[in-house]
């Protein structure tokens, strides 16, 4: 009994290696496609007509900063319109928006309904209406504590006249420097912004847009309807899209800056919204991509579908872990590695390695890259316990606003990489 017991974790713990090893072999081949200058796209006349939608609830502190700045883009001012969501608003926010010059559509929702921003975006779309598609090719979405490079408009109308319906921008911190918290998310954004979405980019899969700073051609809208309810609207929409052949793409040389909470507390509580938002739509999502693949032989299907179970990803990454440490402490020996444990060590070296290339590329001068690599080392461990957590508790859909009080405008942010400053100048 004891020798089949045996046998079966020795099964199990190489099978689970294998899984394992394909996740990073498959994540290591993508980024090797983010290293590089990325190539622009060639320079259209201004032809396409954007609707900035930017949902707010109680920003008074920083709407007024966005609205100035989105109404600055250099881009015709007759071909874009800006149009404030002041969601639930008990302070200034519609208010400051209109007198900076954007529209306001105010949502007061009823007793019992569910709030956040899902249900504002749905409600300003149903008050537009039809004009979605009759006034405008595209819509843009931004939080309203984010600022935008003043390019952002010629990009994405560069984009959509190439063929792209679904378009995520840069996306970048806008305190990196506050504190360790804020430099870990300037960090984890550096580093993803280039070994996936840059990467898979370049090799023709989906990208996924972020929650702000992201276009949608207005056709498109209307045909997949917003429906997203989840905590995570933009992944939802996202896997909305790419069932429906649209992948999301990516536009490197515009970028969109939000505020970061600087409390580790206040971190734990978006991320694990965040968390259990993609919780929720890998149960939901995850089987419709997986059949899609097999049926249709479709890579575009099967890469979401690895996006969606990454969560497993680490958690099984970490229960294995555990599981490699205990057996080699206690000299179990049910346990046989795959691979020697220099080449584990080695993939983990290669992506440190990475993570500096991403800073010194992407963020410059700005940033201190030692402080950069153990923030986001510290960073990704505090989030294995909010991903199991958030398992078990996904179904809890409530929205907990994260406070934004940094009102910055554009020229106040440091620019410190070559890219981004040519964004700006563009």
């Amino acid at each position: 009994m004891g020798d089949l017991l045996n046998s079966a974790l020795i099964n199990v713990f190489m099978g689970v290696q294998f899984l394992l090893l394909f996740f990073w072999v498959y994540w290591m081949f993508i980024s090797f496609f983010g290293f590089g200058k990325a190539k622009r796209f060639r320079e259209k006349r201004p032809q396409k007509r954007f609707l900035i939608l930017v949902p707010a609830h109680n920003e008074e502190k920083v709407v007024g900063n966005l609205v100035d700045n989105l109404k600055n883009l250099d881009y015709p001012d007759d071909l874009y319109d800006i149009a404030v969501i002041a969601d639930n608003c008990t302070d200034k926010t519609a208010a400051i928006s209109l007198s900076r010059g954007a529209k306001v559509i105010e949502h007061h929702s009823k007793p019992g309904e569910l709030r956040g921003k899902p249900y504002g975006i749905k409600y300003a779309l149903e008050v537009i209406g039809e004009d979605i598609t009759k006034k405008y090719d595209a819509v843009c979405f931004f939080d309203a504590d984010n600022l935008v490079t003043l390019n952002y408009l010629k990009e994405m109308n560069n984009q959509l006249l190439k063929g792209d319906r679904l378009i995520q921008c840069y996306l970048d911190s806008k305190n990196p420097d506050d504190n360790w918290v804020t430099l870990s998310y300037a960090t984890s954004y550096y580093y993803m912004n280039r070994s996936w979405q840059l990467g898979k980019s370049r090799l023709g899969l989906g990208n996924a847009i972020g929650g702000t700073g992201f276009c949608v051609d207005s056709h498109l809208l209307k045909e997949i309807g917003w429906t997203a309810r989840s905590l995570t609207e933009d992944l939802e929409f996202t896997m909305q899209c790419l069932l429906e052949g649209t992948p999301a793409r990516w536009c490197h040389h515009a970028r969109v800056y939000d505020e970061k909470p600087e409390s580790f507390i206040a971190s734990c509580v978006q991320r694990l919204r965040w968390a259990r938002g993609h919780w929720d739509v890998c149960f939901k999502y995850a089987p419709k991509l997986l059949y899609k693949s097999i049926k249709k032989l479709d890579i575009l299907a099967f890469d979401g579908f690895i996006y969606l179970i990454n969560p497993g990803r680490i958690i099984l990454n970490s229960l294995s872990g555990a599981t490699i440490l205990l057996s080699t402490l206690f000299n179990v020996k049910w346990f046989n590695a795959l691979l020697p444990w220099q080449i584990w060590l080695g993939l983990i070296l290669f992506q440190f390695g990475y993570v500096t290339y991403t800073m010194i590329s992407d963020s410059g001068k700005r940033l201190n890259k030692i402080k950069g690599i153990l923030s986001l080392i510290l960073f990704n461990f505090s989030y294995i316990p909010l991903f199991f957590w958030s398992l078990l508790t996904k179904g809890d859909k409530t929205w907990k606003r994260t406070e934004h009080t940094r009102a910055l405008a554009i020229n106040e942010i440091n620019l410190g990489s070559a890219e981004s400053a040519a964004s700006k100048e563009a």
